[in-house]
């Protein structure tokens, strides 16, 4: 019972810390993509952003389409997709790197506001 409780407010702590990082750190374009050259590293969840995981490596090529809409989202050629959560306030930001580093690909920005 006493580990029950335990992890109980270990997961309330936890959760309560995080809320507590301010949401420029977490969701800079510099802790999201790292140019590689040829290739990008992609970490997508706010969690591998924080921690500085390895993240997703993929080629600049591959990258057909950038769509802006709810979340950032990378399209392959394979129609495969890479999500990228992001505050709302910092999406702008995330989204020019995006254009910057995969300039070939196709830009589509879906309007959530309305």
């Amino acid at each position: 019972m006493a580990l029950i409780i335990g992890s109980i407010i270990f997961f309330v702590l936890v959760v309560k810390l995080e809320s507590l990082i301010p949401i420029n750190f977490m969701d800079k374009a510099q802790r999201t993509f790292v140019d590689l050259g040829d290739a990008v590293k992609v970490r997508a969840g706010a969690n591998a952003r924080f921690f500085n995981t390895k993240g997703q490596l993929i080629k600049k090529q591959d990258i057909v389409k950038i769509q802006k809409a709810g979340c950032l989202s990378l399209f392959t050629y394979s129609n495969n997709a890479i999500d990228i959560t992001v505050h709302p306030l910092n999406r702008n930001s995330v989204f020019d790197e995006a254009k910057r580093l995969f300039p070939k690909a196709k830009i589509v920005e879906i309007d959530m506001e309305n």
